[in-house]
Parts: C-alpha cells; structure tokens; sequence
C-alpha cells in the first residue's frame, strides 16, 4: 500500500514512522512523509521541520515539509490556532494522498490523546454521540498507535535509541488540550 505519514517530529509520530518503516519491508508499504511546520515557535519549529527532513532522507523516504503561517490563518478564519493548524495538517496529508496515489494517511494518536478528546467535548457540553473519543480508523485515515500509552511510546524510543523533538508549547497553559494533559488526566489518575 502507499501511506501518507503526518510527522511532527515529536515521540509519537517519530515512534509511528518507525514502526511503519519496519512492517512496510514485511508488507511491501511505500511511506510519503508529511512535516507541517506551524510557525509559530520560530527556530524550534524550523529546526523540527530540519530533523524530520535529515530523518526521512537518511532513510530513503520521500518527505514534503509545508510551512504555514497558522496564526494568520487562525484569524482569517475566525478559529482557534488549534483548529487552524489541525485544518492545515489535514488539507496537506490530503493533498498528498492525491498527488502520489496514496490509500492511507497514519497519525499518531494515542491512547492518552483519546482520553484527553473525550475529557475535552465532555467540559464543553458535547451530547453522547459527539463524547465519543477518536476514531482507530475513518475513511482513509488510520491511527494504529490509538490504543497504545504514551508512556509505552516514549519506553519503545527510549529502548530502540531513536531520537524525536519535544515541542515546548506541549507544556504550555494556553491551550485547553495542555491543561487536560498536564494537570486534569494526573490529578484523576492519582486521585480518583
């Protein structure tokens, strides 16, 4: 199959392409590397979009790093960063997908991310249907880490010696998603 790869370059997706570099060799997968570069941390940003680059042509693999100004388009659009730069990654791997004939797009989600969606539209009111969490598998877009803990990805890293970027805004409190991560998901798991 051809597989289009949304890389951060941070543990997950690093930990993702990794593993889909291996199996790829057992089932014959041909990985087309997405690398989204925000623009909003200035040189960490370009630096992540440089180690993601030097990664993919170490190894062989075809990558299209896409810089965006997400900000601006945040306003433009009258939306959250968030929503702005999930819009942006989502068109690029789409456009991808076309320009090489792909069948799949794989992102890193985890389980720690699904228990952050479901936190997250639980504070804001979301009705059954929408407390769902992600979704493994929608249309062509696959996340075979979903039901895999963050900690058991950073152990793999940790234990195979592959290097990934840790990105800074991660431990922001800007973000509603960083204070369900860092302070609500501790607080239950040690509390409740």
């Amino acid at each position: 199959d051809r597989v289009v790869v949304g890389v951060s370059g941070g543990a997950d997706s690093m930990c993702l392409l990794n593993v889909l570099m291996r199996i790829g060799r057992e089932y014959a997968l041909t990985l087309f590397v997405v690398h989204v570069n925000h623009q909003i941390r200035g040189m960490e940003a370009d630096q992540e979009e440089e180690f993601v680059r030097r990664f993919c042509i170490e190894h062989g693999i075809s990558v299209n790093c896409i810089k965006a100004d997400v900000q601006s388009i945040a306003k433009i659009n009258r939306c959250s960063v968030e929503e702005a730069g999930r819009f942006v990654r989502y068109q690029a791997f789409e456009e991808e997908c076309k320009r090489h004939d792909c069948h799949k797009i794989a992102i890193a989600h985890n389980m720690n991310d699904n228990a952050e969606t479901v936190l997250f539209h639980l504070l804001r009111g979301a009705k059954t249907e929408g407390m769902s969490g992600i979704r493994a598998v929608n249309v062509k877009i696959v996340r075979p880490l979903l039901e895999t803990k963050r900690e058991a990805i950073e152990a793999f890293m940790k234990e195979e010696n592959i290097a990934y970027c840790t990105d800074s805004t991660n431990l922001s409190l800007d973000y509603t998603r960083n204070k369900i991560r860092n302070f609500l998901l501790p607080y239950m798991k040690e509390q409740i």
